[in-house]
């Protein structure tokens, strides 16, 4: 059976760079380790949080998997206050979109070093 914990796969062209972005976002470092001379990141919301980014060196896997590094995914982060979180990231220098209303709910995107974008939805 499938249990909380969901592990999400980011590939990035500096990995210590990605980890840095997020954790400039609030996340937590879980890890970072060397495997095999590159490095792997985990951060999360919180040390306890069910959700992780793992981030992979975009280059690293290329060289070494028989499979095609996939696009980054669309992920959706949930705010409770989607205004002041648009101005804390704007404050601390990151890319972001617009907001704009959708119903009742406030949406914005950001982008992190590599370029990816990332939604933001909520009140």
């Amino acid at each position: 059976m499938f249990n909380n914990q969901v592990k999400v796969i980011l590939y990035a062209q500096d990995v210590k760079k990605a980890s840095e972005f997020w954790q400039t976002l609030g996340f937590v470092l879980i890890s970072l380790d060397e495997i095999d001379g590159s490095l792997v990141a985990e951060v999360a919301m919180t040390e306890t949080s069910d959700t992780h980014l793992v981030i992979y060196d975009r280059q690293f896997v290329e060289n070494n998997s028989g499979e095609a590094v996939e696009p980054s995914p669309a992920l959706i982060f949930s705010s409770d206050d989607v205004v002041a979180l648009y101005k804390e990231l704007k404050d601390k220098g990151i890319q972001v979109g617009e907001i704009a209303q959708i119903g009742e709910e406030f949406v914005f995107n950001f982008v992190d070093a590599d370029g990816n974008y990332f939604v933001v939805s909520g009140q």
